[in-house]
């Protein structure tokens, strides 16, 4: 048996997917910010020949869960799950938010079903696992960890796949693109994300390979970039005289880094006011 971790990577806020396999099954681990992509995301487990067992959706941020209504008119009866219900909770309360400001527009099918909208998406599709672990179907075992504090998200899944010495660590990494820290992300929130890292190097050790929720995959290196990157933006959202000089610091600091035009405007806006 080998069991692997294969990232599908979404242009739509460079966010990833995770398909973790045996030889004869998959569950998906998040499922993108737009249904195109999640079309595609389908596309590529049906060519795969494998069962797929269940999704899990690792948090309440729309990036990684407005794919649900494609996989679950794609594979019927296929489990959409959470960790826990405070994460089953923080969808609907995002997509209630995003509905009434507009932002759901774009994506219609994911506005709830409702008797003036009956043919929404039915939010109640989506239940907690049972227990804090799947197995896939030749018996290696999928953990799912939501022992975490609020940062980036107010409650997060890190999935852990022993077998395939990998960690799936949802937002709490980025990799080469620039991190979500708008609104409700405060500077406490930073601070406890800081502190997750640690945590994060501690449970699963330095063997790993670290799946990261935005941008590839790498060795445990990965916690110290984005724990440089945190500090930097703390450092240059406090000593910023606005929000432009704020903007051009941090991409002067990091070049390279996807989300400049999105994430990263976002993130500055909500702690530097001018």
């Amino acid at each position: 048996m080998t069991v692997t971790v294969t990232r599908f990577a979404a242009p739509t806020a460079s966010v990833n997917s995770w398909l973790v396999a045996d030889d004869t099954s998959v569950i998906v681990v998040d499922v993108l910010r737009s249904s195109a992509e999640a079309e595609e995301l389908a596309d590529e487990v049906t060519a795969s020949g494998k069962q797929l067992l269940a999704v899990v959706v690792t948090h309440g941020h729309p990036d990684h869960y407005i794919g649900l209504r494609t996989f679950a008119e794609r594979f019927p009866g296929v489990p959409l799950l959470v960790a826990s219900q405070e994460i089953a909770d923080d969808i609907t309360g995002f997509t209630a938010w995003m509905e009434s400001v507009g932002w759901l527009n774009a994506e219609p099918a994911m506005k709830p079903r409702s008797t003036g909208n009956p043919a929404g998406f039915d939010y109640g599709l989506i239940r907690v696992a049972d227990r804090p672990e799947l197995t896939l179907a030749q018996g290696a075992v999928v953990r799912l960890d939501t022992d975490w504090p609020a940062d980036e998200a107010d409650h997060t899944t890190v999935v852990h796949v022993p077998a395939a010495d990998a960690v799936l660590t949802s937002d709490l990494v980025y990799s080469g693109v620039h991190a979500w820290e708008g609104p409700q992300v405060t500077r406490d929130k930073i601070q406890s994300w800081l502190a997750a890292l640690d945590t994060l190097r501690e449970r699963y050790g330095t063997h790993v390979t670290v799946h990261p929720g935005h941008g590839p995959q790498g060795d445990t290196a990965r916690y110290e970039e984005i724990r440089r990157y945190l500090h930097d933006f703390l450092t240059v959202t406090e000593t910023a005289t606005g929000r432009e000089e704020a903007m051009a610091e941090m991409i002067r600091r990091y070049p390279d880094h996807d989300q400049a035009d999105f994430l990263l405007p976002l993130s500055i806006d909500f702690h530097v006011h001018d």
